[in-house]
């Protein structure tokens, strides 16, 4: 019998196979008395399909439209460059921000300058929010589905018992876990996110990375090396090497998250919404222990990133799909924020919105399980990576976590890592030319 904390990463990451075309299924041909006849298209990834539904539902009656949603199962966005590439018509799509410009540049995507009331839009956001959604050119290329930023926790009880306090740099983390592995409160006091994926290694050391002070790429998106960078990499390498990790954390499921939850380490970095996972009581074995704090190295900033909904290139109908762009990433015409409130209070996802992030509900229900105080100021330190809009970035990502991964493990120096980055960036920037 499966726990609950399995149950909620079941539902969450897992989704039954055939479920996609059960989507489309469903929720094509069944329009409101006067819904166009043609439906608006929408391809989603695999996280709450079952709320997606309801609210597509939701937007058919408000609108009195017609929408076929699908549901991508597997890797959301090679998957859907797949389906684009093969011409399937899509009107509305969820990307992350690494994807923004990849797919402007291929056609697939059009921006909204100039649809109505997009200025106002855009002052109610977050500028980090606006900065992930646009262009280099400044265009805006998508309404926020959630905004977050990697936080860093920790276990108050296991600092207690070993007498250590809350780390502010990252020698104090280390020696930290070092006294906490030493006085066997926790055999692998550091955890995050390691594994070869975007939402990853990749997220966890640019906020390393950010919070240390490293620029990582230049304004002509060069690889700037400097000792900030360096002593990230050799962090990580000392925490592997001491075993202040656990020895599987490069493959652990669910980005850590489970692991964490069971209370086998002391610190933490992890998507900021998974806070509320780990404060669950149902979901954790930890629950009301686990605090957070700022990014503990030198200058407290940290990756923030808002995932998109993005408008397909040729739309069958302008004014319909940006009506469906909003109302799933904005304020919907009856003035409610329907989708992005409910995400916040069921799943602790942020929002992109100062509006949404200062309503009470939401204020409340995120002091449940997190210091809201802290976590509005790690987002206002926050560094969205500006890098990620060159349509090369995706694929250099990808090489530095396989060769990040195997430095970790002790191959080769970081000199030698740092010349294989640089290179890849030179190789990429030409090819894409």
């Amino acid at each position: 019998m499966m726990t609950p904390l399995q149950q909620y990463w079941m539902s969450r990451r897992n989704v039954l196979k055939g479920a996609a075309a059960m989507s489309a299924v469903t929720l094509a041909g069944r329009p409101a008395s006067a819904a166009p006849a043609t439906p608006l298209t929408f391809i989603g990834w695999q996280y709450q399909p079952q709320i997606v539904s309801e609210n597509v539902e939701t937007f058919k009656k408000l609108y009195d439209e017609n929408v076929t949603y699908e549901l991508v199962s597997g890797d959301y966005h090679p998957v859907v460059e797949t389906k684009l590439t093969g011409g399937q018509h899509i009107d509305m799509m969820y990307s992350e921000e690494d994807h923004l410009a990849r797919w402007h540049t291929a056609d697939w995507t059009r921006d909204l300058e100039g649809l109505p009331d997009l200025e106002s839009i855009k002052a109610g956001m977050f500028p980090v929010s606006v900065t992930s959604l646009s262009l280099p050119d400044g265009k805006l290329m998508g309404l926020p589905y959630y905004a977050g930023h990697n936080a860093f926790i920790y276990d108050e009880a296991q600092l207690s018992k070993a007498g250590v306090g809350v780390p502010d740099s990252a020698d104090a983390l280390l020696d930290a876990c070092r006294k906490l592995k030493k006085d066997g409160v926790s055999e692998a006091p550091y955890n995050s996110a390691w594994g070869q994926k975007w939402s990853e290694l990749s997220w966890s050391i640019f906020a390393c990375w950010y919070a240390e002070g490293a620029p990582v790429f230049d304004a002509n998106y060069d690889l700037v090396p400097d000792a900030a960078f360096r002593k990230v990499l050799e962090f990580h390498r000392t925490l592997y090497k001491e075993q202040l990790v656990a020895a599987d954390i490069m493959t652990m499921p669910d980005e850590g998250v489970p692991s964490y939850c069971s209370g086998r380490h002391t610190f933490m970095v992890l998507h900021d919404y998974d806070q509320k996972v780990v404060n669950d009581p149902k979901l954790s074995k930890i629950a009301g222990k686990v605090k957070n704090a700022l990014m503990p190295f030198k200058t407290h900033s940290t990756f923030a990133w808002t995932a998109a909904y993005v408008m397909g290139k040729q739309p069958v109908d302008v004014d319909r799909t940006w009506n469906l762009v909003r109302f799933f990433g904005g304020k919907a015409k009856d003035g409610q924020y329907h989708v992005i409130k409910r995400w916040a209070l069921d799943f602790g996802l942020g929002s992109g919105y100062k509006e949404v992030m200062s309503d009470p509900d939401i204020v409340s229900s995120f002091s449940k399980w997190r210091d809201v105080d802290i976590s509005n100021k790690q987002l206002s330190l926050g560094t969205s990576r500006k890098v990620a809009k060159m349509i090369w970035f995706s694929e250099w990502d990808l090489f530095m976590m396989q060769h990040v991964q195997d430095y970790i493990r002790g191959d080769g120096s970081t000199d030698q890592l740092v010349d294989r980055l640089v290179t890849k960036v030179a190789d990429l920037k030409k090819q894409y030319q």
